[in-house]
């Protein structure tokens, strides 16, 4: 009786074997979880950076785009030039200075004064920001983690309403620079070209050998958007806005 019992608690324990091979699918199904979790981040953080990406190129053209069909208009008075070139209207990051009188709103969305002195709103790209600064001496920020802030003029060199097709239409894309001597060119329209940064690391660096280059409004750029060689999420936004207000333009009012 007493042997019987003996072997039966015997039979009732767990050998060395049963216990690795417990170990061995505890550690590998942990592994697993633990895998897939790093996975899922990744994916969340690369969707919620690209996301934030694009709403901010998004939003920056829309404004920008707002603030170029209004630039000229001067209410009553008529037209003003619609904007200001200098020196400094290109580089590695262009700057972009449009006028307007008696309406439109400030670099904080308040209402301008309505008075007839001409006011001006410049838009450049200082510490990775694009700022918003006015005349009334207010500046605000737009968007953020800005790589590139690149921008060209569009223009007509038709001299006719009447006797040229292609009136109306830029004939050909310049940098601002090019303007300064002729601030009475018949610019018809701007391109805007925003290159946005992801706030934070995105993915893993990405050894691509050569990098290639792609081209962005009137220059060739290295390609940093369809590979990431620091790790970083770049997207461009390139955004064409045809003026509305002409100051020595024929049929400009039309």
């Amino acid at each position: 009786m007493i042997s019987k019992q003996l072997y039966v608690k015997r039979c009732c324990g767990h050998s060395l074997v049963e216990l690795m091979i417990a170990l061995t699918l505890g550690v590998s199904v942990s592994a697993l979880t633990i895998q897939l979790y790093v996975g899922h981040s990744g994916v969340v953080r690369l969707q919620r950076s690209l996301s934030l990406v694009q709403q901010q190129g998004r939003y920056a053209q829309e404004l920008l785009a707002a603030q170029l069909r209004l630039s000229g208009y001067a209410g009553a008075q008529g037209v003003v030039n619609s904007l200001v070139f200098s020196e400094t209207s290109d580089g590695e990051q262009d700057v972009l200075e449009i006028q307007i009188a008696g309406a439109g709103t400030d670099c904080m969305g308040g209402p301008l004064a309505t008075d007839s002195v001409i006011k001006r709103k410049r838009f450049y790209v200082k510490n990775s920001v694009l700022y918003c600064s006015d005349s009334d001496g207010i500046r605000a920020p737009v968007v953020e983690n800005v790589d590139s802030f690149q921008v060209i003029y569009g223009v007509d060199l038709d001299e006719s309403i009447f006797f040229d097709a292609g009136y109306g239409s830029a004939d050909v894309y310049v940098d601002g620079s090019a303007l300064v001597a002729e601030p009475n060119a018949n610019v018809v329209g701007v391109k805007v070209a925003i290159v946005i940064k992801s706030e934070g690391l995105a993915g893993g660096v990405q050894d691509v050998g050569a990098v290639e280059n792609v081209w962005m409004l009137n220059r060739y750029v290295e390609d940093q958007f369809t590979t990431s060689p620091d790790g970083y999420l770049r997207r461009l936004f390139v955004n064409t806005t045809a003026l509305r207000n002409f100051g020595n333009y024929e049929g400009g009012q039309l």
